[in-house]
């Protein structure tokens, strides 16, 4: 086995830069993972070909190393900056929904990861004072503190060493960009070789940047031990930890697709991967042609030696050679080739937690044809030879791939899988599977530690690097019972704790009652929490300790949930209710060509043909709409009812009896929500959460054809859709964010499209939301790509898999399709503003929460009995 480093070897940073002790220079990059879907099959290979580009470009650096790190998330930090933005009224319910997330985040996944992908590349030309290299040679490892003061003056105040090396590393810099590739900086540098020592291991992150810059041997100041069982001991101030490196024996014979990059991310546990690669030699004795010459001899001998013996190794000797040809056609054609080492680190408390991780992966990755071994009584070389500062050498002969360069980017580095925002709230997992979980949506959240984050008001903001659309509007689509109404009121009540004016079109009417039921079954047992915050006040004397006995005895019984709902302005269009009437009339809540605009559309869908089939009548109603819009600019409370009244006094018997046939259609039906005398005030659009319901609706449903009792819920709808757009359209300093349900009916009609039109109209730049709840992926699609929607989520709907993975860009096979339809209920594929696309399964985890989410009501016992 090769010699074992076992000391820091690092003896100078600066920047992205560090001199090790042999006079060598490695510089260091962070390449931030790009996000591909996995079912982005295009997008893949693309990426493939352009990591292969960067990687050629290396060649002359003979070797370079990658690692992907599992980064922890400061999900206190993100939750904190997310409250920062959350209004004064629904304050303490946001508080008690981030504090309860993420006590739930961390208890089913634990600690919160990113992965983020690091290169080390050798840096050529180092030029070096005989003197400075005598002392590297002869001083360091016996002499190693004083080594280290002596070599670090000589290397400030004499050499000035990282100045020889500038322009190498800024044309390293420029080869990088392909994939994005940045410095790191001095602090970066040193954190990251210190990572190595800290598996596992509790630390302050701002005290060992200062340790290192304090002085850089502090990088390996852990205690190291090969323990029983093949693992290593780390061991600090703070504990201990275990790790293991699970070294990667043998590929298979066939890597396309192999993506092992994307298939470690999907562990249900936190692992790191490091690559070390070396490039082939091309020409001369030890060269890779020389090597092939001879490989191919022995397999020639060999199979002559099979066929004689009537030997079963005829199959492999037969790949053998199969491989041997594909590698000489590869060096012929003047492809670069390389060795490399791949490696996975698992870290632990226990051997029974090593033991489990180990298992699973040698489990999982061996399903794809790798073998992952367990390197007993190597552990030491593997975790040294690992490190960032340590690289390839031609005498490392262990675990060693040998392949094309192209075939090694078949790992498909520098990838990963996210969707959503990173400060918002949790809404669910993204879900790695394609098979489906029959049902148990519990599963396929449990097989992921992988959190979905989203605050939707992020969509038009400017300057957020990767966004590539600002189109502020989000959309929810698929069947009944798959769960869009869960997720739509999970984003509703997510939204609404923020500084936005919020607005929910119910046209169900069914929220108000559930809401009203939680708040009566919650605050039955208020009389209990006020007796236990009576003697809680009687025997704690201090103020701060007795606040959070306080805080906990609400979060108890739910108090934040039921000051949350009380915040809530309900209104409920009843038709039968008169102080109702009127609350969507055009002439009370529009002004200018708006109104005009809406009361005609309404006026034509009362009366349809008798409205426009001759120009008399329509002209006597254009007048008389003018004359009422003119005395309500002179402050007369007026409605549409008077338009119609002051028709009625028409010599035209013709105009006369369809402005009595109006008011007699009007008359005692819903439609006294639009046509009124003016004499209610309209919906409240200042209150910061409005719920919105209309009872009585009889809306046709998605397929149905439009008869006449359909009519007069519609005509609300519009003036609804007109009250939304008004609300959106405003004030333009302010977030509105409007949730639309049961949105497909503004296609049923020319008029109702074009009012939908309108809404989605306002959009960005007078910081409008608007959603739309709807069936069918159809009622989303538009020509205009600036009504287009920013994000959207599609659950299942059987009908229309090859529709939807069209919609999101998807190819439409076989994996995709399957990938769509096995969705179970509670998931849906979700596309972002970034353009990230991923299916994930929806979970707002906090029942006491959720529970105001149902909507279906029985009063049998047995209906949830398991078939």
């Amino acid at each position: 086995m090769n010699k074992v480093e076992i000391e820091n070897r690092v003896i100078s940073i600066h920047d992205n830069l560090a001199l090790r002790d042999d006079g060598s220079v490695i510089a260091m990059y962070e390449v931030p993972a790009s996000i591909i879907s996995s079912m982005d099959v295009e997008g893949k290979i693309k990426f493939k070909k352009r990591t292969e580009a960067v990687f050629a470009s290396l060649a002359p650096n003979l070797s370079f190393d990658i690692g992907m790190l599992p980064v922890p998330i400061d999900l206190e930090e993100r939750y904190s900056a997310l409250l920062e933005d959350c209004e004064e009224d629904t304050y303490e319910m946001a508080l008690y929904l981030l504090e309860k997330s993420s006590d739930d985040l961390y208890s089913s996944i634990g600690q919160l990861i990113n992965y983020k992908f690091f290169m080390t590349i050798p840096l050529k030309s180092f030029e070096i004072t005989g003197d400075l290299k005598q002392m590297l040679g002869d001083a360091w490892g016996r002499l190693r503190q004083k080594a280290v003061s002596a070599v670090s003056r000589t290397l400030e105040f004499d050499i000035k060493w990282f100045e020889n090396y500038e322009k190498v590393n800024n044309d390293l810099e420029t080869n990088l960009a392909l994939i994005q590739g940045r410095k790191t900086t001095q602090a970066e540098t040193g954190f990251y070789q210190r990572v190595d020592y800290l598996r596992g291991l509790y630390y302050h992150r701002d005290e060992e940047v200062a340790s290192i810059k304090s002085s850089v041997q502090n990088i390996d100041d852990t205690v190291v031990e090969p323990l029983a069982n093949g693992v290593l001991g780390l061991k600090n101030s703070y504990g201990k930890s275990l790790v293991k490196i699970l070294p990667i024996a043998n590929m298979p014979n066939v890597v396309n697709n192999l993506h092992l990059v994307e298939h470690a991310q999907k562990l249900p546990f936190p692992v790191e991967l490091h690559w070390k690669f070396h490039f082939s030699k091309m020409k001369g004795a030890f060269s890779l042609a020389a090597k092939g010459e001879r490989a191919s001899d022995r397999i020639k001998e060999n199979q002559i030696e099979a066929y004689e013996n009537g030997s079963n190794q005829k199959t492999s000797l037969a790949t053998a050679r199969i491989i041997l040809d594909e590698m000489t056609d590869g060096v012929d054609a003047h492809e670069l080739f390389v060795n490399y080492m791949a490696s996975f680190v698992i870290t632990g408390q226990s051997m029974k937690e090593i033991n489990y991780y180990k298992k699973i992966i040698q489990q999982d990755i061996g399903d794809l044809g790798v073998q992952v071994v367990s390197g007993m009584s190597d552990q030491l070389y593997f975790f040294y030879k690992n490190r960032f500062i340590e690289q390839l050498e031609e005498s490392d002969k262990y675990c060693i791939q040998a392949m094309k360069l192209s075939s090694a980017c078949e790992n498909l580095f520098f990838t990963s899988q996210k969707i959503g925002s990173d400060i918002g709230f949790t809404i669910g997992r993204i879900d790695h599977a394609v098979e489906s979980w029959a049902g148990d949506y519990k599963k396929a959240l449990a097989s992921s530690t992988h959190p979905v984050f989203l605050n939707l008001f992020q969509a038009n903001k400017q300057g957020i690097v990767g966004k590539i659309t600002d189109n502020p509007h989000f959309a929810i689509v698929g069947e009944t019972g798959g769960g869009k109404s869960f997720l739509t009121k999970g984003l509703f009540t997510c939204h609404s704790l923020l500084k936005a004016l919020t607005l929910y079109i119910d046209p169900k009417n069914e929220m108000k009652a559930q809401y009203m039921k939680i708040k009566a079954k919650y605050e039955a047992n208020f009389p209990k929490m006020e007796k236990e915050i009576q003697e809680a006040r009687e025997a704690i004397q201090d103020d701060e300790q007795l606040y959070w006995v306080i805080k906990g005895i609400e979060y108890k019984y739910y108090k934040p949930v039921v000051d949350y709902i009380n915040t809530i302005h309900f209104v409920s269009l009843d038709a039968k209710e008169k102080s109702n009437h009127g609350a969507l009339d055009p002439l009370v809540f529009l002004h200018g060509d708006a109104c005009k605009k809406i009361s005609v559309k309404v006026t034509e869908e009362l009366l349809g043909e008798k409205y426009t089939k001759e120009d008399k009548f329509e002209i006597a109603f254009l007048e008389s709409l003018d004359e009422v819009m003119a005395e309500r600019e002179q402050g007369q409370k007026v409605g549409l009812l008077h338009v119609f009244e002051k028709l009625l006094a028409s010599e035209d018997e013709m105009i006369k009896t369809r402005a009595n046939l109006a008011l007699r259609k009007i008359k005692n039906s819903q439609m006294e929500l639009v046509f009124s005398h003016g004499e209610n005030p309209a919906v409240d659009m200042d209150a910061h959460i409005t719920v919105l319901g209309v009872t009585g609706l009889n809306l046709p449903k998605a397929n149905e054809k439009i008869t006449s009792d359909h009519k007069e819920s519609l005509i609300v709808m519009y003036a609804l859709g007109e009250f939304c757009r008004e609300f959106g359209e405003r004030d333009r300093t302010k977030e509105t964010i409007i949730f639309v349900d049961e949105a497909w009916f503004f296609n049923k009609t020319a008029i109702g499209a074009s009012i939908l039109m309108s809404m989605k109209r306002v959009g960005r730049s007078q910081n409008n939301f608007l959603g739309l709840i709807t069936q069918s992926i159809d009622d989303v699609k538009t020509e205009d790509d600036s009504t287009a929607f920013g994000t959207i989520f599609a659950f299942r709907e059987p009908n229309e898999t090859d529709k939807v993975l069209s919609y999101f860009k998807l190819p439409v096979e076989e994996e995709t399709q399957d990938w769509y339809d096995n969705m179970t209920k509670g998931q849906c594929i979700m596309r972002d503003p970034f353009g990230r696309t991923a299916r994930i399964t929806v979970d707002f985890q906090l029942p006491e929460v959720t529970v105001l989410f149902d909507t279906v009501e029985t009063k049998m016992k047995n209906t949830r009995m398991v078939a």
